[in-house]
């Protein structure tokens, strides 16, 4: 191997690595929760720079089909109800992002996260009717209702509070570690140490000739 082709070995290795930064620096993401009646999603390609005009397609585990289409705002936010369809099926949600320069991301909400409650089966309810006399639990008289106070009530409403604040930081937890992959500067990094393994080999290389 001549030093001319050495020289261009190392400039198709630039070109290949240089277009590779653009999709590592562009890369999509898209987060999805709910609270309450709502579907929460938040669309981005860095914490500080969100996805604008992106398209949101949102689709029924269940069935397959599209129950409805939304834009991102400003902030990469589009939030909607949960629909009646899902409601009805007991389904989850599939949500597909298209954002600028074909870039995609795709997020699924199972049936338990959008209906986390959970209801009695028949055989739990009866299951105390067909125990054994001496195995049958033993009633407790009623206690008497107890009423709370304006400041007992301020107090749980205050640490109810506190709790949301809580779960809202986890949410923003999980969304800034979705954000992996290398920056720029790592892949800069990657093609300077390429680089210089190319010009060690081609000094050694330029000796022996």
């Amino acid at each position: 191997m001549n030093i001319k082709k050495i020289y261009v070995s190392i400039l198709a290795m630039s070109i290949i690595l240089l277009a590779s930064i653009p999709a590592f620096a562009h890369r999509v993401n898209l987060f999805a929760y709910v609270e309450g009646d709502i579907v929460y999603t938040e669309s981005y390609f860095s914490k500080k720079r969100k996805v604008h005009q992106g398209k949101l397609q949102v689709f029924s585990t269940k069935t397959g089909k599209e129950i409805l289409k939304g834009i991102t705002d400003n902030n990469g936010n589009f939030n909607f109800p949960i629909p009646d369809a899902i409601k009805t099926d007991r389904s989850g949600l599939l949500i597909n992002l298209y954002a600028s320069e074909g870039h995609r991301a795709v997020w699924t909400l199972s049936a338990d996260e959008i209906f986390p409650e959970t209801e009695s089966t028949p055989a739990a309810q009866t299951q105390t009717s067909t125990l054994p006399e001496t195995e049958k639990p033993v009633s407790i008289a009623p206690t008497e209702h107890t009423s709370y106070s304006g400041s007992e009530i301020a107090e749980l409403s205050a640490q109810v509070k506190n709790l949301t604040d809580k779960v809202e930081t986890l949410k923003r937890l999980i969304i800034s570690q979705q954000e992996k992959g290398p920056g720029v500067n790592e892949i800069f990094s990657g093609i300077g140490y390429i680089l210089g393994l190319f010009g060690v080999a081609a000094f050694f290389l330029s000796r022996k000739k």
